[in-house]
């Protein structure tokens, strides 16, 4: 295997039966069951995976740039996986202590609570969270305040460089979930009033029955887009189609020059979500200097709000 990359969108309402038409349905789930068939045959050390969350399990009493998860759990919103998730710990302290080193600061957590934004992947890719050995690298893309484009592209490098040094001749798969051009319908901090602003700042406790709730609203969300928009912005194939592009092409530092306000005009909110394909083909092109890459996929779909895409990619030697 190598080192080797996976990027996909991460779209819960893929786990909602007939959310979509059967067409886009279908060829997904073909696509991750052909992925998930190739890990299973030659599975990774352990995996790498950038992603980020939704107001689930960060809030923004605390919420850091970037974090690294040294233990975790997951909160099993849209019907993903729920509860302890298999963590590379060791790993992972030697990562975090490599990129202090680096001159890149990342939070840890001992107790992280992660949502499907990086649940969907770990799910679709490898059958649950508690199948293969993660490092979860959480990347605030939704909260407020996130940190600019050319910083996520600096940690990217730096966590690929910590391959290169400690783990050049081991298995291990890089694999970034979110966006790509998506407007999801959650609130926008600076546009709230007080009560819905607090409500960001505490977070939410989770039950069963709010989780179902939450489930129903977002698809019902789902396919008044696909219908007449549900007063969410539109998807941009345009815009997605430029992005692959230059990710394809190792153009990684055009995409850290776009200005994030740019980035949510012309992708919508969910668009900041590239910064966790932008850090995962970072890291893959600072292993061995370049990498080789190939589109897997790529279909705007308004009932799962998302132009969802998944790219595959190998470092090879510049």
């Amino acid at each position: 295997m190598g080192v080797e990359l996976l990027c996909t969108s991460h779209s819960p309402l893929i786990n909602v039966d007939g959310q979509a038409p059967a067409e886009p349905t279908s060829r997904v789930d073909d696509l991750f069951g052909t992925l998930a068939g190739d890990l299973a045959t030659r599975p990774p050390k352990f995996v790498i995976q950038f992603g980020n969350d939704h107001n689930s399990g960060m809030a923004l009493k605390l919420m850091p740039p970037f974090m690294v998860a040294l233990r975790a759990r997951a909160v099993g919103d849209f019907d993903t996986s729920q509860g302890p998730m298999l963590v590379d710990e060791a790993t992972g302290r030697a990562l975090v202590k490599y990129l202090h080193g680096a001159g890149v600061d990342v939070a840890t957590s001992y107790d992280a609570y992660l949502d499907h934004g990086f649940v969907v992947a770990q799910d679709r890719l490898f059958g649950g969270i508690d199948k293969i050995p993660v490092i979860p690298i959480f990347i605030n893309c939704g909260g407020d305040l996130r940190t600019p484009l050319d910083r996520v592209l600096a940690l990217g490098t730096a966590v690929g460089e910590f391959i290169r040094r400690e783990h050049a001749a081991d298995d291990v798969l890089i694999l970034g979930s979110g966006g790509l051009s998506h407007d999801p319908p959650l609130p926008d901090f600076m546009t709230s009033d007080g009560i819905m602003q607090q409500r960001m700042i505490d977070g939410t406790q989770w039950t069963a029955q709010s989780l179902r709730e939450r489930t129903e609203r977002v698809s019902e969300m789902g396919r008044e887009h696909a219908l007449n928009g549900g007063g969410l912005q539109a998807l941009n194939p345009g815009w997605d189609r430029m992005i692959l592009q230059h990710l394809a092409a190792g153009r990684l530092e055009d995409i850290a020059a776009m200005d994030d306000a740019e980035v949510v005009r012309l992708g919508g909110r969910g668009a900041s979500e590239i910064r966790n394909w932008l850090a995962a083909f970072a890291a893959l092109r600072a292993v061995r200097g370049s990498y080789s890459a190939e589109e897997l996929y790529y279909e705007a779909v308004p009932a799962w709000i998302v132009g969802f895409a998944a790219m595959r990619a190998r470092a090879c030697i510049a």
